[in-house]
């Protein structure tokens, strides 16, 4: 046993062992759960979000002292991790408890990563999944914990005089301090991307209030909705008037292509959707020299991968109005990209507070080119969607919106609900 004087001199725990191969199960574990992961609620879509179980296992393996017994401290690590035999069996029973088939014992005696796959992921389970553990985890570290904030604050104690505190620069989504946090750490969290600070701080005050307060929130977000819905219904700019809403509006880029003077809408690829098989054809306007955009529905795979190249390719615009001819522009040349001293430029137009749409002389214009709508079943749960090509009533309705964010932008930016600051240069 350590007592807590002896810790601050003493190695980090996770400078002698860490246990990659368990760490990592329980990480992809984590990973494919999906929606069921703890902060994507927030914000699905976050390329640099970590496992939680990856950031607890670095947290707890940078307090814990080495002590002279390694395979008393890998227990001990284990324990606290929720990947020792007894707390497994818990995660095991708490999803196979309606099994006919299997006994958890059967289980049990499988490599971990069998186990893994069966269980619960320890912080989809009470804190209570832990109580087995205190007294073993005090007896080796010399502590009077029965939780882990109770833990991390006497090791921090001992270990530098003060509880521990954890800061991130680049928090991202929140992932490094929302488990730091919940360990019981003071946290310190900041990043330049200010939707990262929004996540982050949803993540504390949302994902990490008590159930009294979540239950408030709910309350409020769920009466926001409705009042939002119901200001969208009456401006009538999201239903069809068929029963269905709009759930996806696909835009574009488009400008005109300087040797053939053809209205050209800038897409990579015109594979609208493989899993439902949809895709853009881009059908020639002569007498007006533009695109029509067909959404067209397809049966093989043949067709799906016809449609992989689009308007866009290696830095480069391509289109031929006849299927003849193909005409090649530089998006560089587009631009108007110049060189001013060191300095790279372009002569697109800055936009002004004022402006969230192209004005109609700018180089680069907006295009709607698809929409997806969705409905509830007629029979059975869920919703079916369509892809349709954009109507006439479709452009009548995006018009309201300009109209409506048009009438309002200045007051918006006013009560500081919409941005109106420039970006610097070289943000």
């Amino acid at each position: 046993m350590l007592k807590p004087f002896e810790w601050k001199d003493r190695p980090a725990l996770i400078e002698y062992l860490f246990p990659v191969q368990k760490i990592s199960v329980e990480s992809f574990k984590e990973q494919m759960a999906g929606a069921g992961k703890t902060l994507t609620a927030l914000g699905s879509y976050w390329k640099g979000r970590k496992p939680l179980i990856l950031n607890k296992a670095c947290i707890l393996g940078a307090l814990l002292p080495v002590s002279d017994d390694r395979l008393k401290d890998l227990e001990i690590f284990e324990m606290l991790m929720g990947m020792d035999s007894q707390t497994m069996q818990q995660r095991l029973e708490a999803n196979l408890a309606k099994s006919k088939h299997h006994t958890i014992g059967e289980y049990l005696i499988l490599p971990y990563n069998e186990q893994v796959k069966k269980a619960r992921r320890p912080e989809e389970l009470a804190e209570s999944l832990f109580n087995h553990i205190w007294e073993k985890v005090n007896k080796h570290l010399g502590t009077k914990a029965a939780s882990f904030p109770e833990l991390v604050e006497q090791m921090g104690i001992a270990r530098f005089g003060h509880r521990p505190k954890v800061a991130d620069v680049f928090c991202g989504s929140g992932q490094i301090p929302f488990e730091a946090a919940r360990l019981g750490c003071d946290v310190y969290a900041s990043d330049l991307n200010p939707i990262a600070c929004m996540l982050t701080w949803g993540a504390f005050n949302i994902v990490g209030a008590d159930k009294e307060k979540r239950a408030e929130i709910d309350k409020a977000q769920k009466k926001l909705a409705e009042q939002v819905q119901k200001e969208i219904d009456a401006l009538g700019v999201e239903t069809d008037g068929k029963g269905w809403r709009a759930k996806v509006y696909l835009y574009c880029v488009e400008t005109i292509c300087p040797e053939s003077g053809w209205k050209v809408p800038l897409i990579p690829t015109l594979i609208i959707s493989k899993g439902y098989g949809v895709i853009a054809r881009l059908v020639p306007v002569p007498g007006e020299k533009r695109y029509d955009i067909d959404i067209v529905y397809v049966k093989t795979d043949a067709e799906i991968n016809e449609a992989k190249t689009g308007t866009v390719q290696g830095g480069e615009m391509l289109h031929s109005p006849d299927g003849i001819t193909l005409y090649r522009t530089k998006i560089s040349t587009l631009r108007g990209d110049y060189k001013d001293g060191k300095e790279n430029k372009n002569r697109l137009r800055l936009w002004e507070k004022s402006d969230f749409i192209p004005r109609p002389d700018d180089i680069f214009q907006e295009r709607l080119y698809c929409v997806q709508w969705m409905r509830k079943k007629p029979s059975g749960k869920g919703d079916e969607y369509q892809f349709r090509a954009v109507t006439a009533d479709d452009l009548e309705r995006e018009q309201k919106v300009i109209d409506y964010v048009g009438a309002h932008l200045a007051e918006w930016q006013e009560k500081g609900y919409v941005p109106d600051m420039v970006i610097e240069r070289g943000y």
